[in-house]
């Protein structure tokens, strides 16, 4: 008969889809922990739109990168009393349409982790560990926010109630 094939036995298909769940597995991982990193850069971009410091952070940027000699760096972000310098305001748009940006690849990377894994609670525990770090990190490296053992305390509250959700789900998972 053309076009038949002896049934695979389920062992054989009960090992290919153990290799194919942990191989999707394995490439869900670095699509949530980008994921993470990318709602990270979200805030960040938030920060800049928003903060008052934004205009030292580009005079600092300006004069360490383009022109450390000349004084062309900081009257590019002096304006009148009370008005806001064009280059700030381009810049804070800027960032602006970057923490869009940023929350759409967010999404779409954590989706694709969420197709790749088995477990969901696995996915968010991951995204939202990466989140919080980067998160730390770069408010401290940038804006030079202090990283009380509060703030790192209640962190690890709700990384590890995440943790336990998902054990949690991944046990009834093999109940069933």
């Amino acid at each position: 008969m053309s076009g038949y094939r002896p049934r695979k036995s389920t062992a054989t298909a009960r090992k290919r889809n153990a290799v194919s769940a942990s191989r999707g597995l394995r490439t869900a991982i670095p699509t949530a922990i980008l994921a993470g990193t990318f709602a990270a850069l979200a805030s960040v971009f938030a920060k800049l739109t928003l903060d008052v410091r934004t205009i030292n952070f580009l005079q600092y940027a300006c004069n360490s990168f383009i022109a450390p000699t000349t004084p062309y760096c900081t009257t590019l972000f002096i304006a009148k009393e009370g008005e806001t310098s064009p280059v700030v305001v381009a810049v804070r748009t800027i960032c602006f349409a970057l923490i869009f940006i940023c929350n759409a690849v967010m999404w779409t990377l954590f989706t694709k982790a969420l197709n790749r894994s088995k477990s969901s609670a696995t996915v968010t525990v991951i995204n939202s560990a990466a989140n919080f770090c980067l998160t730390a990190v770069l408010g401290y490296a940038l804006f030079s926010e202090p990283l009380t053992l509060q703030w790192w305390f209640g962190a690890c509250l709700i990384v590890l109630g995440s943790v336990l959700v998902s054990s949690s789900e991944a046990s009834k998972q093999k109940a069933d």
